[in-house]
C-alpha cells in the first residue's frame, strides 16, 4: 500500500513546474477529496486547477484534454475502460474507492484504490480518504485536513453502522489528535447545532417513527410527554443543548416507538440508525451548519446540485468569507427547489415497477437532473413512498434519460447494492451506471427507459 502512495507522492513533486489538473467527482466526497488535494499541492507549490464531473461517462471524457499530470479523485477506478483512450499514455494518479475495473494499457497509471490495497471501499474508506493518504505523504503536516476527509466519508454514508471503521476511524484518530475533529455518541438526528429539536425529530425518517417523522404536532407531544423542555434562555432548544438525562430518555422513546413499527427483518439494524458516533469539526462556529460534519456535507452537496461545486470546494478549504456567504445562499435556494419538488411528488405521487417493488418519477420539467438524486432521497421519507423500497428518479434531455436511484439505510444494511443493480441494469440496454449501493445513477437511451426500470426492478428483487 506504502509504496502505490509514496510513488504518487513522488510524481507530484516531479511536477512542480507543470499545470496539474485534478478532476474530481461532484459530491460532498468529491469535492472533500478535491479540496484536500488542492490544499495539499498548495502547500507544495504546486500550480493546478480543479474540475468537477458528475461521472467519468464515454461522452464526458471525450470533452477532457490530458495535461502533464491528471489526478482523479472519488472516481476513475470504475471507469478505467472510458479513459483509457484519452489517457492512455498520459501520466495519471487516481485516488479512489470504488471496485475497479480490470483494464490494460494505461502506461502512465498510479492506481490508489482502496479495493486493491486491501480495503473496503464501502465502509472502510471514502474517496477523500483516499486523497488524504496521499496529502499525508506529500506532507505530515496535512493531517489537519483529516476533517475533510471523515465529511467525505459522512456524505458517502459509510457510518450508516452507527460509527466510522477501518482506514476511516485511523483519519478520526488522527483528526482527533490534531484537534480538528471530536466524536460522542448521540442521536443521528439532522440539525444537532442548527436546528430546533422538533425539527430535526421531524425530519428524521429512516427509519421512520410513527407519530414523529412528518408530524411536528407528534413531535411536540412527545417531548413534552418526557418532560424535556421545548425552549431555553436563548429561544428553541436544540440537541446539542439536551442534557445527557434527556438524550437517553429521548434514545429510548425512539428505539422503542422505531421497534414497534419496523418490519420485522430490519429490526436488528434499528438501534444503531438512531442513536450511534457523532462527529464535530471543532474549528467552526457552535451556531455554523459546518459544525457538524454531517451538515457540512449536506452544505457542499447543495453546491454541486446547483452546479456550482467550486464554491464548495473554496468553503472546504476554508474560505469563510465570500464564498461560504455564496455557499449559504445556494444553500437558501436548495432548499426552495427541494421544496418545489417534493410538492410535486406529493401531488404526483410515486409509480410502481411491474413487480410491485420499485417506486419511480419522471421529473423532467420540474427540477434539474442534478437534483433529481436528492429529490428521490427525501420522498423516501414522505407520506407517497414506501420507505421499504427503493425509489428511482428521471428527467430526460436531448434524447437521454438521467437516472438517480436511493434506497433507505435499512435496505442497504439488509444488503441491497443499488450500484450493482443500476450497473448491470443500465449495461443491459446500451448505457452506463455505477455509484454506491445507497445512492447510484445512470444514464440511458430515454427510448429504453421502461425496459432499463424493469431490468432494474428485477435486480433488486434478485438480490433481496
Amino acid at each position: 500500500m506504502l509504496a502505490g502512495i509514496k510513488k504518487a507522492a513522488e510524481i507530484i513533486r516531479k511536477h512542480r513546474g507543470d499545470l496539474v489538473e485534478i478532476i474530481s467527482h461532484m459530491d460532498a466526497d468529491g469535492v472533500c477529496a478535491a479540496a484536500i488535494m488542492s490544499r495539499a499541492l498548495d502547500r507544495e507549490n504546486v500550480e493546478h486547477r480543479v474540475k468537477f464531473v458528475r461521472m467519468l461517462y464515454r461522452d464526458v471524457v471525450e470533452k477532457l484534454d490530458p495535461a502533464p499530470l491528471t489526478i482523479f479523485t472519488d472516481l476513475g477506478s470504475s471507469q478505467l475502460e472510458n479513459l483509457r483512450q484519452s489517457y492512455r499514455s498520459a501520466r495519471v494518479i487516481i485516488c479512489d474507492h470504488h471496485p475497479p475495473q480490470r483494464v490494460d494499457g494505461l502506461e502512465g497509471l498510479v492506481h490508489l484504490n482502496a479495493y486493491e490495497m486491501g480495503m473496503d471501499g464501502l465502509k472502510e474508506i471514502s474517496g477523500a480518504g483516499m486523497a488524504f493518504l496521499l496529502a499525508r505523504e506529500l506532507n505530515r503536516k496535512n493531517s489537519d485536513l483529516s476533517a475533510l476527509a471523515v465529511i467525505g466519508a459522512i456524505g458517502d454514508i459509510q457510518n450508516a453502522w452507527g460509527k466510522l471503521s477501518g482506514s476511516n476511524r485511523e483519519i478520526l484518530n488522527e483528526g482527533m489528535r490534531a484537534k480538528v475533529l471530536d466524536r460522542r455518541i448521540d442521536l443521528q438526528l439532522y440539525g444537532r447545532y442548527t436546528k430546533p429539536l422538533f425539527q430535526s425529530l421531524e425530519s428524521f425518517s429512516d427509519p421512520p417513527i410513527e407519530g414523529v417523522t412528518n408530524s411536528s404536532a407528534g413531535c411536540m407531544e412527545l417531548i413534552r410527554s418526557l418532560g424535556i423542555p421545548v425552549k431555553g434562555e436563548n429561544g428553541w432548544r436544540r440537541l446539542a443543548d439536551l442534557s445527557e438525562h434527556e438524550r437517553r430518555m429521548l434514545a429510548t422513546e425512539l428505539i422503542s416507538r422505531a421497534l414497534s413499527s419496523v418490519p420485522e427483518e430490519f429490526i436488528p439494524y434499528v438501534p444503531n440508525l438512531i442513536v450511534g458516533e457523532c462527529y464535530t469539526i471543532l474549528g467552526e462556529d457552535e451556531n455554523s451548519e459546518l459544525r457538524d460534519a454531517g451538515e457540512f456535507a449536506t452544505c457542499l452537496n447543495s453546491t454541486a446540485r446547483h452546479e456550482q461545486p467550486l464554491i464548495g470546494l473554496e468553503v472546504a478549504k476554508g474560505d469563510r468569507g465570500a464564498y461560504y456567504r455564496a455557499m449559504l445562499n445556494l444553500l437558501h435556494h436548495h432548499r426552495r427547489a427541494i421544496a418545489r419538488g417534493m410538492e410535486f411528488i406529493e401531488t404526483e405521487g410515486l409509480k410502481v415497477g411491474d413487480g410491485g417493488y420499485l417506486q419511480y418519477f419522471d421529473a423532467t420539467g420540474v427540477v434539474k437532473e442534478t437534483f433529481v438524486g436528492t429529490l428521490a432521497s427525501l420522498s423516501l421519507g414522505s407520506r407517497v413512498a414506501d420507505p421499504y423500497k427503493p425509489v428511482v428518479g428521471t428527467v430526460r434531455e436531448g434524447g437521454m434519460a438521467k437516472v438517480s436511484a436511493r434506497c433507505s439505510k435499512l435496505l442497504f444494511l439488509r444488503g441491497l447494492d443499488l450500484a450493482a443493480a443500476i450497473k448491470e441494469a443500465a449495461e443491459e440496454v446500451g448505457g452506463e451506471g455505477g455509484g454506491h449501493p445507497i445512492a447510484s445513477g445512470a444514464q440511458v437511451e430515454e427510448e429504453r427507459i421502461s425496459e432499463f426500470l424493469h431490468s432494474l426492478e428485477q435486480n433488486i428483487l434478485r438480490q433481496l
